[in-house]
């Protein structure tokens, strides 16, 4: 992705514990954005994958269709898939 310079208006605690963390890490402001919005996406995504189990689980006739779905890929060995051509 290109990085872009851009001007993000944020409350002044807010750039007192922006200020605070990049010492504590040292890390640039810009750095410490970066990671904490990597890892806010990073977890947004898991929290719907959690969601998506949580509603399969309390669905059983989906729930009951994905774990015979997992027996069948439990079972499977390499054999079962044939050689590889490289």
């Amino acid at each position: 992705m290109e990085n872009i310079a851009t001007s993000v208006r944020i409350a002044g605690d807010a750039i007192h514990v922006l200020s605070k963390l990049s010492d504590k890490l040292g890390q640039s402001k810009s750095e410490v954005i970066e990671t904490t919005l990597k890892q806010m996406e990073e977890r947004m995504v898991w929290d719907e994958v959690r969601h998506a189990f949580d509603r399969i689980a309390a669905d059983p006739e989906e729930s009951a269709r994905q774990n015979a779905e997992a027996e069948l890929w439990d079972r499977g060995t390499a054999r079962d898939f044939g050689a590889e051509e490289w």
